[in-house]
């Protein structure tokens, strides 16, 4: 029984992913249909292996005998998710460790750590309390009015804290990157978390010079940005990049929607937990 659990939640969730497709909606709907379908699944599949570990290798269910092949591919699927959040904080760990051997620069008030790297570069780095880096090329290639949108930029990343709800959507991505969509939903998640930046970023300085920041940091941008790095080039794709352009100059609202109905729609992903007191030894 517990091998019909998992094949009824592994085609759920293959079913789920292939049902998103990108459509043209505000903001708000974006957000909520892009981290529902993004994140359903894997919690899906997460409370089944959890569910068929805790109920154990003997017994019945629904007078259906359980076994270990249920059993093991659920710890197998468990190991890998433990193992995958375990080398994330090891890789930021090892980050900002890096980071204390970096000078410190203040900017305006705001303290950063100084890459001493040519090429133009801003991020915010770590998790609930982040950390501004912004690299020496920076410093060279814009003019300080320019330099403090990108730095109002950074600051949106802090306030959103970014850097900490993406390491955990980033684990659940690099878990379930077999699923299908996985990289487009990923893509687009982290497309509005910048627009919500540059939105956010808008409040304090004029969101043509960030918009002109922007590209001229994207010229110089570093492909493949972990996880945990909230930047202002972060995937920008020429096709991310104007949709960036047109919604600073178009000074449209990228607001995220109240969380409530998702967290409900995701709750649904508990049902395998319910079915635990069905089990008998």
């Amino acid at each position: 029984m517990h091998t019909v659990m998992i094949l009824m939640a592994l085609s759920s969730a293959l079913l789920i992913r292939w049902l998103w497709q990108p459509q043209p909606t505000s903001y708000p709907q974006r957000w909520q249909k892009s981290l529902f379908y993004f994140l359903f699944p894997p919690l899906l599949l997460l409370m089944t292996a959890m569910a068929v570990l805790g109920m154990g290798i003997q017994g019945q269910m629904f007078g259906m005998e359980t076994g270990w092949i249920s059993y093991g591919l659920s710890a197998l699927f468990l190991l890998i998710a433990s193992v995958t959040l375990l080398w994330q904080f090891y890789q930021q760990a090892r980050s900002r460790l890096k980071l204390q051997s970096y000078p410190v620069t203040t900017l305006s008030g705001t303290t950063a750590k100084l890459l001493p790297i040519s090429l133009p570069y801003s991020a915010q780095v770590g998790g609930w309390h982040s950390q501004l880096v912004i690299s020496e090329g920076l410093l060279t290639a814009l003019d300080d009015d320019h330099l403090q949108a990108v730095i109002a930029h950074e600051k949106a990343h802090y306030y959103y804290r970014d850097t900490f709800w993406f390491l955990w959507l980033g684990w659940v991505y690099r878990s379930t990157a077999w699923l299908p969509n996985s990289r487009l939903l990923w893509e687009e998640l982290l497309s509005l978390r910048e627009l919500r930046a540059d939105w956010k970023a808008t409040e304090t300085v004029d969101p043509l010079l960030l918009a002109e920041s922007l590209i001229t940091v994207a010229q110089f941008s570093l492909s493949n940005p972990k996880v945990d790095h909230a930047a202002l080039s972060c995937t920008a794709t020429q096709s991310r990049l104007e949709e960036r352009i047109e919604a600073l100059i178009n000074q449209e609202d990228v607001f995220t929607p109240p969380l409530f109905p998702l967290g409900s729609s995701l709750l649904w992903s508990l049902t395998p937990l319910a079915t635990m007191p069905w089990h008998q030894c």
